[in-house]
């Protein structure tokens, strides 16, 4: 069972992967800039083709391995595996992919689209006037069962047993114990608390990130964009309150003992909807709202603004001149931050460092 779940997990990440240079905007092909109206040249259709048979028989091939060895290994040793293949998965589907971002800059200096067009940078003033989240209001619900998880806690303290269990295996036996204290005990609810501050920061994200727009189709591709925020944004405060819940569970347990293979299926089943769903939402959307259905779509002799230079390898964004901190993805769906401000370089050291530190306020 936990292999055919973790598989199941493995499985949308394949899609995904192998569907990104399709759900992508128009703009873009490989992280580099085009014109919207060759998105269908033969020879860029061709390479979405081919990076999405590449990629996506890399990732059959690593599941059949996995799969292979889940018949002969321990759980904890396929649990390893398991991590390690997605991240060699990771690895191949990116030097697959920059091999067609090479070629893509190949055939764009070959045909010279930019001869051909006049670069213009479009702006809506009155774009973050509009409505493009939801209101961090509804991430009150997550809050109160933080709360909850808290009180909780100080409630019932005198309940829990001096040592308590930390990690089960699928058996139900114990691997690690730890004593007792205010500070173990705060974990799971602090780490809740982290989430929720998280979650609350990407919704603040989806609505402040830079604008972007194709001059050549304006006002549909606003429509687009703020369909893409409001999705997403919705996406995230369903996640986030299904993560924030899913986390009482081993705070329960260290009262009322659950069974850990329930557990494990509980947690198991929430991870796979969310990753599911973002699939899901990723295909039917795209980058963007690239595949939102509009109509009235034109063609012309302008393009977007080529700023190619400033994308590093077609994924990183590092722009000094530019004064936004987030900015959608080139390849993919979501947002990614400009690497060239500092304050960007702030926020990712607090998220990786907020958790160690509550690892070893807890230890």
């Amino acid at each position: 069972m936990i292999y055919i779940s973790m598989l199941l997990i493995f499985l949308p990440l394949v899609l995904i992967t192998a569907i990104t240079p399709y759900i992508t905007r128009k703009t873009e092909s490989f992280g580099i800039t085009i014109p919207s109206d060759v998105y269908q040249h033969p020879t860029i259709a061709e390479f979405r083709k081919k990076y999405a048979f590449q990629s996506g028989l890399a990732g059959v091939l690593i599941l059949v391995i996995l799969g292979i060895a889940a018949s002969f290994t321990t759980n904890f040793l396929w649990t390893i595996l398991y991590t390690v293949g997605i991240f060699v998965y990771i690895l191949v589907a990116f030097i697959i992919y920059f091999q067609f971002h090479k070629k893509m800059m190949q055939l764009k200096e070959k045909e010279n689209w930019k001869s051909k067009k006049k670069e213009v940078v479009a702006v809506d003033l009155s774009f973050y006037n509009k409505k493009l989240t939801y209101s961090n209001g509804w991430f009150l619900l997550p809050f109160i069962i933080t709360v909850f998880s808290l009180l909780w806690t100080f409630w019932n303290y005198d309940r829990m047993p001096e040592k308590l269990p930390m990690h089960y295996t699928l058996d139900g036996v114990v691997t690690d114990w730890a004593d007792k204290s205010y500070r173990t005990v705060l974990l799971f609810p602090f780490i809740q608390l982290f989430m929720l501050g998280l979650f609350v920061f990407i919704n603040i994200i989806i609505a402040r990130s830079k604008q972007q727009m194709d001059p050549a189709n304006p006002e549909e591709l606003i429509k687009q964009n703020i369909i893409f925020r409001r999705r997403w944004s919705l996406f995230i405060i369903i996640s986030g309150t299904m993560m924030v819940l899913l986390f009482t569970l081993p705070q329960v347990s260290f009262v009322y003992p659950i069974d850990p293979f329930i557990s494990f299926i509980i947690t198991m089943v929430v991870v796979g909807v969310i990753v599911i769903g973002a699939g899901v939402l990723s295909i039917v959307t795209g980058q963007g709202g690239s595949r939102v259905n509009v109509t009235n779509r034109k063609t012309g002799e302008i393009m977007n603004r080529d700023d190619d230079r400033y994308w590093k390898l077609g994924v990183f964004y590092f722009n000094p001149d530019d004064p936004a901190v987030w900015v959608e993805k080139r390849f993919g769906s979501g947002w990614t931050n400009n690497f060239a401000r500092p304050t960007s370089w702030i926020f990712l050291i607090l998220i990786l460092l907020i958790p160690i530190l509550i690892a070893v306020f807890a230890s």
